[in-house]
Parts: structure tokens; sequence; C-alpha cells
């Protein structure tokens, strides 16, 4: 049975790594950040399935609904999708709704699940939303495969940083994107604000071959996975050409 939902309470920050070196990253930043270590700590997988409806009625709408699947269980989740540009954004809030079977989907909690997307984002839909959420399917997977650095301070700060191969994989035409990155995840308490901003300051100063950006993985997975569309004279003559099939087809 699904719980009360509850916010997510770290805070993230996405990188793309364009060379694989997660020793020397790490060496950098024990040398030049001497107040933080950052030192192993474990492997880790986590998958999550994000569903929508066919017609992506939920992702239209500004909400990704999905089932994570790692060490802390399987749960189901739910964000919201920011429209501000990329470089104006802030990590977005993410509320877990409940643990779940590992074969149970959002239909199955259809009421509690649209229920509680209602309550995590103050009523934004005016239609039934249990109805919406009876029709989706599983769309797009994420896998996650990584290991994690622990990230200590002098002043208590405990954080973390995750070298990660994902996969990227859309379940309707099984087309497949592989990407390799780094997530710094961070405890959202505000007395750790100054040591947020240390580590971020030195990441960005002393490792060149990490790349910051904002999207969140629904979003580069939207990205990387839509197949690729013509454009310019291309284009036109495309549409030109299948106006042409549609008349034949209405003779």
């Amino acid at each position: 049975m699904l719980k009360k939902n509850k916010p997510v309470e770290e805070i993230k920050y996405h990188y793309d790594m364009i060379r694989d070196n997660k020793e020397k990253i790490a060496d950098k930043l024990n040398l030049n950040l001497g107040f933080f270590s950052f030192r192993p700590q474990k492997n880790i997988k986590a998958i999550e399935i994000i569903y929508d409806t066919p017609n992506n009625l939920l992702s239209s709408a500004g909400i990704v609904l999905s089932k994570q699947i790692d060490e802390k269980g399987t749960f189901f989740k739910v964000r919201k999708i920011s429209k501000l540009p990329t470089e104006m954004r802030r990590p977005s809030q993410k509320f877990e709704l409940a643990k779940c079977g590992s074969k149970e989907s959002p239909k199955d909690f259809a009421l509690q699940v649209s229920s509680a997307i209602n309550n995590s984002f103050y009523n934004i839909f005016t239609i039934d939303l249990a109805e919406v959420v009876k029709k989706t399917i599983p769309k797009i997977e994420i896998i996650v495969k990584g290991e994690v650095y622990e990230i200590v301070g002098g002043t208590g700060f405990k954080g973390s940083m995750m070298f990660e191969n994902v996969i990227y994989k859309d379940l309707i035409t099984h087309k497949k994107v592989k990407r390799k990155g780094v997530t710094v995840a961070f405890p959202s308490e505000q007395i750790y604000e100054k040591d947020r901003q240390d580590v971020l300051e030195g990441i960005e100063r002393h490792c060149k071959e990490l790349i910051p950006y904002k999207e969140s993985r629904f979003e580069i997975a939207s990205r990387v996975l839509a197949p690729k569309t013509s454009s310019g004279k291309i284009g036109i003559k495309n549409l030109k050409e299948e106006a042409r099939n549609k008349k034949q087809e209405n003779k």
C-alpha cells in the first residue's frame, strides 16, 4: 500500500564526463580541497522506469512519473519539469510517493498516485488524473551503474560524488544510448551552503573534464532517444511527399 509522499532531501548537480579518469579527478580534488576528502565508498546500480500515456500527456503537463529501483528498494516518484531556460534553473524538488513491488506499475495505485501528484504540485490538473494514470505505460528505462565516492568535510558535512555509466533505452523503439557522467549529491540543510559552494567551485576550477548541465535524466533521455528529423529543403520535401501520400490514400 502507498504511504504518504515525501520530498527527497538531497540536492544534486550533474556533469558530463568528457574523459573517463575518475581516479585523477578524485586525486585533484583531494589535493586542492584540503578541507574535504574524496574516497571510494561503494559500487551502485539503479534503474528508473518512466511512465506516461501513449500521447505523453503527463510530460506535456510538466510531470515525470517513474518507478525507481535501487538499494533503498522499489518506489514511485514524481518531479516537475521546469519551463525556465536551463541556465536559470535551480535543482528541482522531487517527491517519493511510496514503496511498491518490482512488478507493480502506477496504474495499480491510480487513485493514490494521482492524489499524491496533485498534493505535491498544488492541484495543477483540472482533469481526472486517476484516469490518466490508469492509461500510463512504461516508456523509457534509465540504467545507472557506477562507483560512489564519499565526500567528507571538517564541519561534519557529508556528500557523495558518483562516477556513472548511464544507458538510456526507449522501451517502445528499443533504441539505446550510452553516456558517462558524474552526479554530486549534497544534504539540503542551509547550514551546509558554504560547503556546497566550496565543493562546486573546486570542481569548476580543477576538473575541466567535467561539464555541468541542468537537464534532468528524463530530459536527456527525451533528447538523445528522439528520432532525428530532417530540416531545410529536405524537410520541406518530406512534408510535401507526406501530403501527396495522404491525398492518394484518401482517393
